[in-house]
């Protein structure tokens, strides 16, 4: 059983960010993944004004962005998990998706810890969730989701592997800086050992905003792969 990360960096143009999840959705589909995942914000990232913007991007549930993503995973017979902006009454809520081979939707989350955090202030443009993912069944075990900043937090990945997932995906943009990659890696590497689950970070990569670098550990904290800078997808087996 293999499944493909794909790391990338998602612009202002949606159509244009969908187009580069076809090619990984095709690409990972001929390499026989029954999964692909993708990075926080895949839907869309704006550079300025990123309040205004992400009001004016985000979309519900039943939007262009969301059928496009179902009819990708029909076409290729593809499990695949995306970050969107989720349109609210208010602010948008940073949302991952996840769609199953036939295209239907099977899951949500909503980021609950917002990136409040190193100068930063995630909660002037997104509007926080209330409730944890609810862990679902796919080819490759039970999956739970935290995203991104969520991976501080230890008793988040808890609640997952409490809730019954035995494997973590953590969809993110994370912020370049000094010794980021170090605590992406470490992190990431920590809450597969704590929780005894395999954990799939998948980062999005943009020179001087994300660091790349996703990966994939294996509960006892085995390396399972891992990509550096740059976009391209990672083949992980299980």
């Amino acid at each position: 059983m293999t499944v493909e990360l794909a790391q990338f960096a998602a612009g202002e143009d949606k159509q244009a960010n969908l187009e580069v999840i076809r090619s990984y959705a095709q690409q990972a589909a001929q390499a026989g993944a029954s999964m692909l995942f993708l990075p926080e914000y895949s839907m869309f990232y704006a550079k300025m004004n990123r309040q205004s913007r992400n009001v004016q991007a985000a979309e519900p549930l039943t939007g262009a962005f969301m059928q496009a993503l179902a009819q990708i995973a029909r076409t290729h017979g593809l499990w695949l998990a995306a970050g969107l902006y989720e349109q609210s009454d208010s602010l948008p809520y940073n949302t991952i998706a996840v769609f199953d081979a036939d295209g239907t939707l099977r899951g949500i989350h909503r980021k609950t810890r917002l990136y409040d955090a190193f100068g930063y202030r995630e909660s002037d443009e997104c509007r926080a969730g209330d409730a944890p993912f609810s862990p679902i069944d796919t080819p490759i075990g039970r999956l739970g989701i935290i995203t991104c900043f969520e991976l501080r937090f230890p008793a988040l990945a808890a609640a997952q592997r409490a809730a019954g997932a035995d494997v973590l995906f953590v969809p993110a943009g994370w912020a370049a800086g000094d010794n980021k990659v170090l605590h992406w890696r470490t992190l990431l590497c920590a809450r597969a050992i704590e929780n005894g689950m395999t954990v799939l970070g998948v980062d999005q990569y943009a020179p001087g905003r994300f660091i790349g670098h996703s990966a994939a550990f294996a509960p006892d904290g085995t390396a399972l792969g891992s990509l550096y800078e740059g976009s391209g997808l990672l083949t992980i087996s299980f």
